[in-house]
């Protein structure tokens, strides 16, 4: 997939556009933006989305005469004139994606290889930041639906490369069946009336190209060199006008990793046939709701708010046509002895508990849907006293989804390391072998507590069924081969030293 030539070229690829709509519903979600989602469900909020004009279609296309789905949503009803309520968003959706983020990559990954010198180049990025890259993919892959990883590196910066993600928005694939084969991301740079610069990026097996455009916000517009833009004259100096890198690895430094699949919502697009669907695909609709009840809380407690009638000479006025107040923290009012009116104080009853209720009911159906145990999310507390197989019994949905994800995540982590090992060893000249295969596992969701390990342990070196490298790797199950090898020789060397000393050989007296 070469970079294209240029030229009236609409850009995005229009084959895109149902996938770029979605998208930009979901994002709305996951960015817990009122504006946004305003902007996405309102037909009146569309102008200010373009993506958002034709996204949803109104009944009208499916034999109905009544106005649009969207129209009976919360958001996008649009408020009445003069209303001085707001619509509050709950972010159901962000915490769905910070908890499946939390479940992969709480605890780092840990990375295998067949030699100790691309071993000890492994253990180096795991130190490295990685453990953050890689929690803040799983993210927004949770919420986007899939998230694409790329291999980055710069001298300047670090002396050895890394992982960046890029959201699926801005990225054009190209697949063989189920296989990556090519990936192109683009960036505006500067948009104005008269052009929109635009840096494309693609990436392949073998190679990795740079291309500058000036076109339109539509069209892509004619290939300029990248000397032209100040922000990416550095490309031209690096790698020259054409902007070519050669990695010389047989693997391509970018994969993308789906959520979950099948994707139900891209059925019968092509070329969305391979993307993944995020946690809360089809749940829009009860995210909406849950929303519409809190913000209906919110009215309860505001209208039903204690009030104070006061008699009318009690009020201040600033004059005709200005209004009349009362200062309610004064400590005398003069003036006011005879009245026949008291100062009273209405107290309504409010409805909390029905609200709370359907709130609760709301959220559970949204959190099972989405995949996950309503424990995970530190509802219906478990006791202190659970010990860990039970709590995993309890979080039995969460972990189920949990494993359904690393199916994807674990092949494109080994094709990722393998392709970050390549470049360090071509780029920064560092020792490695990728070409053996890396292995990745993760480690256990729910860990057993130190008491529960303990007895277990206990149990098995009674028993004689468990070597003391094989203690300490289950002890620490993400410590390096050094390391497990210090704690053993530290371990026999007290073992040694608590031994008692040995008695003298006896000797029978010498004849006298």
């Amino acid at each position: 997939m070469p970079l294209p030539a240029g030229g009236k070229i609409l850009w995005p690829p229009p084959e895109l556009d149902p996938v770029a709509r979605k998208l930009t519903e979901w994002n709305a979600w996951y960015s817990g933006d009122p504006d946004a989602l305003t902007s996405v469900y309102s037909s009146a909020g569309s102008a200010t989305t373009p993506t958002a004009q034709t996204f949803f279609a109104s009944d009208k296309a499916y034999g109905a005469s009544g106005p649009s789905t969207v129209a009976r949503t919360f958001w996008g009803s649009p408020l009445e004139p003069g209303t001085l309520r707001t619509k509050l968003h709950a972010p159901v959706a962000a915490d769905i994606a910070e908890l499946s983020a939390n479940l992969l990559f709480g605890e780092m990954p840990k990375f295998t290889a067949t030699d100790s010198a691309t071993q000890k180049e492994l253990d180096a990025f795991q130190t490295d930041g990685m453990h953050a890259s890689l929690r803040q993919a799983a993210e927004l892959c949770a919420a986007l639906g899939g998230v694409y990883l790329k291999v980055v590196w710069d001298n300047s910066a670090s002396d050895r490369p890394w992982l960046f993600p890029e959201r699926p928005e801005n990225a054009v694939p190209t697949w063989s069946w189920d296989r990556l084969t090519g990936v192109t991301f683009w960036t505006v740079l500067h948009q104005d009336d008269d052009s929109t610069i635009r840096l494309l990026e693609c990436h392949e097996v073998g190679s990795i190209s740079y291309g500058l455009y000036e076109g339109s916000p539509t069209e892509l517009g004619d290939r300029i060199p990248l000397s032209a833009f100040e922000g990416t004259a550095h490309l031209a100096e690096l790698h020259g006008e054409q902007g070519v890198i050669l990695t010389n690895i047989p693997w391509m430094t970018a994969a993308y990793v789906p959520n979950v699949k099948p994707n139900r919502c891209w059925y019968g697009i092509r070329c969305a046939a391979n993307l993944g669907r995020p946690d809360i695909a089809g749940l829009e609709g009860l995210m909406d709701e849950y929303d519409e009840w809190h913000t209906g809380l919110q009215r309860e407690l505001r209208l039903k708010k204690p009030r104070i009638h006061v008699p009318q000479a009690m009020l201040e006025t600033d004059g005709p046509g200005q209004g009349a107040r009362v200062n309610l923290d004064r400590e005398v009012y003069v003036g006011v002895m005879g009245l026949e009116a008291d100062i009273t104080v209405s107290q309504f009853t409010l409805a909390v508990d029905e609200h709370l209720t359907a709130l609760s009911a709301l959220f559970e159906d949204i959190v099972r849907s989405a995949g996950y145990s309503v424990q995970s999310f530190g509802i219906k507390g478990e006791g202190p006293d659970q010990t860990a197989y039970e709590t995993q019994a309890r979080k039995e949905q969460s972990l189920n989804t949990r494993d359904q994800k690393i199916l994807y995540w674990r092949p494109a982590l080994q094709s990722l390391f393998q392709a970050l090992l390549g470049i360090d060893r071509e780029v920064f000249g560092h020792a490695s072998a990728p070409e053996a295969g890396i292995d990745v596992a993760f480690p256990d969701a729910v860990q057993p507590s130190l008491k529960d390990l303990a007895e277990t342990l206990t149990i098995l070196v009674s028993a004689k069924a468990m070597s003391l490298r094989l203690r300490v790797q289950t002890l620490h199950p993400t410590w390096t081969k050094k390391q497990v090898d210090e704690e053993i020789t530290a371990i026999q060397a007290e073992e040694q030293a608590s031994l008692p000393a040995a008695r003298p050989a006896f000797e029978p007296p010498a004849p006298q």
